[in-house]
């Protein structure tokens, strides 16, 4: 077999390998994730009024309790994944617009590109911009 052919089936086996990895995440993914903590930098937040559902291979929704109205608040979002260990969530106006919701939570826009950092069947590790999201299976 020459170098050509070589490289071709190397070629297949690394998209295969990838599409794989990608599926088995997204697998994983599929439910609800209580928001446990949030750490940026030193700083460690606990947290017990987010979840993050995961409804689908392209849906996910956001949903927060909110103490102040003892009231249950949530927005939903498309959800993709370019490869094994990114994230892309992005908030869609359904029942209420992008913008009244997003101040009910820490992102600064509609979508967020999230590193996955660790995924098993009870433990979720999300990153971005420094920020490190921690994750239960609820």
């Amino acid at each position: 077999m020459n170098r050509k052919g070589i490289a071709g089936i190397i070629g297949c086996i690394i998209i295969l390998t990838a599409t794989a990895c990608r599926d088995e995440v997204s697998d994983l993914l599929k439910g609800k994730w209580q928001l446990k903590t949030i750490e940026q930098g030193a700083s460690v937040s606990r947290v017990d009024t987010v979840w993050y559902n995961f409804q689908s291979e392209s849906l996910f929704m956001y949903q927060i309790y909110d103490r102040q109205s003892n009231d249950y608040k949530s927005q939903y979002g498309y959800k993709t994944q370019p490869d094994a260990h990114t994230l892309h969530l992005e908030m869609f106006s359904y029942s209420r617009p992008v913008q009244d919701f997003l101040p009910l939570t820490d992102w600064p826009e509609k979508e967020r590109l999230f590193t996955v950092e660790k995924i098993d069947g009870k433990h979720l590790v999300l990153k971005v911009d420094g920020i490190t999201y921690t994750f239960d299976r609820f």
